[in-house]
């Protein structure tokens, strides 16, 4: 399984490096829109699973659609990203409103939605939003860096020192020691990240934007686990052989990608 989700990795990885360095903003916003309809399929997937999952095709639609809109007006920036939250919340909002009088079980699966679009859509919008800055291309990067330093980090000190549970009601192979091993190597990595790829920007802020991300990443994970467990499932898919689903391998990226975005926006 270890080898499988090196090898994943290793064949995926290139084509990542050119959506993202060479293949413009078109590309790139092509790949979050599949990215975050995949995720989206997913979520639904471990929504279902639940005994009190309530689910309506009409209302997914239009959550579909809303997640497109959503990432798509990233490409505008942060006021990009607002008005997309607006317009995605009115266009959820309206359908029931409008559909109340015959169907008013939309109203019941309408928090699901909205917990998806923000759990999912507002991450990848941010992400996108970041594409588009100044310097973009390597704030993405590090962004991305930031969070397979912490996923490996964890993974390996939690493997040779691991003895305390970090959550074990949520994700009981997780422990403290891990959870420091991704923080430690988050920070040594994102000076040798900036000092090659971001010279311009001032040390300090670089690295409290890659303290804050290495400390929000892994609960991003262990809200996905969350979710999971609620729903008895393992991996929310099969897509990524040795990772799981698409969730699966993005759920820290999900809490990641705003940090960075409002500290290279508003400190950086």
């Amino acid at each position: 399984m270890h080898g499988t989700r090196w090898l994943t990795a290793i064949l995926a990885l290139p084509v990542l490096v050119w959506l993202i360095a060479a293949g413009g903003p078109f590309f790139f916003f092509l790949l979050l829109l599949g990215v975050a309809f995949i995720a989206q399929s997913e979520y639904h997937r471990i929504v279902d699973a639940r005994a009190s999952g309530s689910s309506d095709s009409d209302l997914r639609w239009i959550a579909r659609l809303a997640m497109a809109l959503l990432v798509l007006l990233a490409f505008w920036g942060m006021t990009g990203v607002l008005a997309g939250l607006i317009v995605a919340f009115l266009i959820l909002t309206g359908l029931c409103m409008a559909c109340f009088r015959r169907r008013p079980d939309l109203l019941t699966a309408l928090p699901l939605e909205l917990q998806g679009l923000l759990w999912i859509g507002f991450p990848l919008a941010c992400l996108g939003a970041l594409r588009v800055s100044d310097h973009g291309v390597a704030w993405v990067f590090f962004t991305l860096f930031l969070v397979a330093s912490g996923d490996t980090g964890a993974y390996y000190a939690g493997r040779f020192w691991g003895r305390n549970k970090l959550a074990p009601a949520i994700s009981p192979a997780k422990t403290r020691e891990g959870f420091v091993g991704g923080v430690v190597l988050t920070l040594v990595l994102a000076v040798l990240f900036k000092l090659l790829f971001l010279p311009s920007f001032a040390l300090l802020p670089v690295l409290f934007t890659a303290l804050l991300t290495s400390l929000v990443a892994p609960v991003g994970d262990l809200f996905e686990s969350m979710q999971k467990r609620i729903s008895a499932i393992k991996d929310s898919g099969r897509l990524l052989p040795g990772h799981g689903g698409m969730l699966d391998r993005i759920d820290a990226l999900l809490f990641a990608a705003p940090v960075v975005f409002v500290m290279r926006t508003w400190l950086c």
